[in-house]
């Protein structure tokens, strides 16, 4: 299943993308490609139900559409059903999601690197 089955819309008119960190930071995406980047990723995730629950968000997407907000979380939880991946494709948008993240908000989410250990570069040099 995935989450274009889930909430029933192609996520084709998508005009801007709400981020919420979880430690309280935001930003918003409205620059049509990196919007259309995250709605390719997004659309090819490939999800299954699973009986685990979720310990929580890294983040999540408020996808805005017209008059219409889907929310896409990091915990894969949605309508109260928790969900996980088929494949690598949601940690990739995850690594995808906190680089941008990082890079704009240098202290977002202290502690936390993306798969390939990324920090930006304010946190990989010390400047004397």
């Amino acid at each position: 299943m995935s989450f274009i089955d889930m909430i029933k819309s192609d996520l084709l008119n998508v005009d801007r993308i709400d981020v919420q960190f979880a430690d309280g930071n935001k930003m918003s995406i409205t620059d049509p490609k990196t919007i259309q980047d995250i709605i390719s990723q997004i659309r090819s995730l490939r999800l299954r139900e699973t009986n685990s629950k979720g310990v929580g968000y890294l983040y999540f997407l408020d996808l805005k559409e017209g008059d219409k907000t889907y929310r896409f979380d990091s915990s894969l939880t949605f309508d109260g059903k928790t969900y996980e991946a088929i494949d690598d494709s949601v940690k990739e948008l995850n690594d995808f999601i906190i680089k941008m993240g990082k890079d704009k908000i240098p202290d977002l989410l202290p502690g936390v690197e993306d798969s390939q250990g990324y920090q930006p570069a304010s946190k990989r040099y010390q400047f004397t």
